[in-house]
C-alpha cells in the first residue's frame, strides 16, 4: 500500500464506535496488512495470496485472529492460468512482461522471469458466499496488471458492500495483457465508487540513466508507467441512488477513510450531512468537526516520524504496535 498521503493515525476512530467489524479485503497480500487498518475496532482482516509458501509465512506470522490468510487466486472466472514468478518476487503475477516496450526502462531486469506455474483461480464473489463472508468494506488490489479481472469477480460485493477500493493501475503496457487506468475507472464508475486519490510513478528512460552515470534516482524523471488510485464512495453524490444501502457503521467508517487519505474536507462535509440527519450524537458531530479543522500536532508528528524514521517501528514488536495505537 503505497499511496503517498497516508495518515497513519486516524483519531475519528476513537471517536466513532463501531457494531459490527471494518473489513479489509487485501488482493495479493504478499508483506501483510497494512498497520493503519489496525485503528478500526473491531476488525477483520483477509488476504489473498496465490503463492502457497508465502502465505503459508503470512499465516504462521499473523498477529491475532482478527487475520485470515488463504493461498486463492482470484479472477474474473473459475479457471486454469498461468503464473510467471518474477526475479523480484513481488512483481510476479499472471500477465507478463511486455518485454519490447518495458525493456527500455531502468531496473527492467525485476519483471525477468525465473519460471512459471499453473494456478486456478476463482471469481471473488463466489469465494466470500462459500466462506459465508457477507461484508466487506475496504478492497486493495495489487496483482501486477491483473486488477481488471479481480474487480470483474467482485462487482457484487463491490457494488452492494465495499466503501473503498486502493488499487494498482497500468498508464502504459508494462505487461501484455493488463487494463489500463481508463478501464478500471469506468468499471468502478459504474459501481458507484468515485476516484479520489492517485499517485502515479514514472521511470526513467535505461540509456538516459546509463549515459548520466547513475547521478539520478530512476523514478526521479520519465514517462508515468504505473500508480495506486484510491475509489471511495461518495454519498453525497449518489444519495438518491440504489446501488449502495447504508446503514450508520458504513458512514462512521467512511468518515475514518476519509481521514485516513487526508480528505479532511470530504469527511467534514460527511458529518454535517450525518448531523442533519441527527444520526450521529451532539459530543461527536462536535468533537469531528474540531479534529477536521484543525489536525492534532501530535498527529502531524507521529506521521512525520513514521513517514520519514520507518526503521523506529520496525524495533517496535507487531503486537505491542497495535497497542501503542490505541494508546496515542
Amino acid at each position: 500500500m503505497s499511496v503517498n498521503s497516508i495518515n497513519n493515525f486516524p483519531e475519528s476512530t476513537k471517536i466513532l464506535k463501531l457494531d459490527k467489524p471494518f473489513v479489509l479485503i487485501d488482493v495479493g497480500a504478499r508483506r501483510g496488512f497494512h498497520p493503519v487498518f489496525n485503528n478500526f475496532n473491531p476488525v477483520l482482516k483477509i488476504g489473498f495470496e496465490p503463492n502457497e509458501q508465502e502465505c503459508s509465512l503470512l499465516d504462521s506470522n499473523k498477529s491475532d485472529d482478527s487475520e485470515r490468510y488463504f493461498p486463492v487466486g482470484l479472477g474474473s472466472k473459475h479457471e486454469e492460468r498461468k503464473f510467471y514468478n518474477a526475479k523480484n518476487p513481488g512483481s510476479s503475477g499472471i500477465f507478463p512482461p511486455n518485454v519490447k516496450y518495458w525493456s527500455r526502462f531502468a531496473e527492467s531486469d525485476s519483471l525477468d522471469l525465473v519460471s512459471e506455474d499453473i494456478i486456478k483461480t476463482e471469481p471473488l464473489d463466489s469465494f466470500l458466499q462459500e466462506m459465508d463472508i457477507k461484508d466487506c468494506d475496504f478492497l486493495k488490489i495489487d496483482t501486477e496488471g491483473f486488477e481488471q479481472h479481480i474487480i470483474d469477480g467482485g462487482k457484487q460485493i463491490i457494488t452492494s458492500n465495499v466503501l473503498g477500493v486502493l488499487t494498482e493501475v497500468y498508464f502504459n503496457p508494462v505487461r501484455e495483457g493488463g487494463a489500463k487506468f481508463g478501464d478500471i475507472c469506468n468499471t468502478l464508475d459504474a459501481c458507484g465508487l468515485s476516484l479520489y486519490e492517485l499517485s502515479p510513478s514514472k521511470i526513467c528512460k535505461k540509456t538516459y540513466l546509463i549515459d548520466k552515470k547513475n547521478t539520478i534516482k530512476p523514478d526521479s524523471i520519465g514517462q508515468l508507467v504505473w500508480g495506486d488510485a484510491v475509489f471511495l464512495r461518495d454519498p453525497m453524490k449518489d444519495t438518491d441512488s440504489d446501488l449502495y444501502r447504508w446503514d450508520l457503521d458504513k458512514y462512521k467508517k467512511l468518515i475514518s477513510l476519509y481521514e485516513i487519505f487526508n480528505l479532511n474536507d470530504c469527511a467534514y462535509e460527511l458529518v454535517f450531512y450525518l448531523e442533519d440527519k441527527d444520526l450521529l450524537t451532539a459530543i461527536e458531530i462536535e468533537t469531528l468537526k474540531k479534529l477536521f479543522l484543525n489536525k492534532p500536532i501530535k498527529n502531524k508528528f507521529l506521521n512525520y516520524l513514521y513517514g520519514n524514521y520507518p526503521s523506529l517501528l520496525g524495533i517496535v514488536p507487531h503486537k505491542l504496535r497495535k497497542i501503542l495505537r490505541k494508546i496515542i
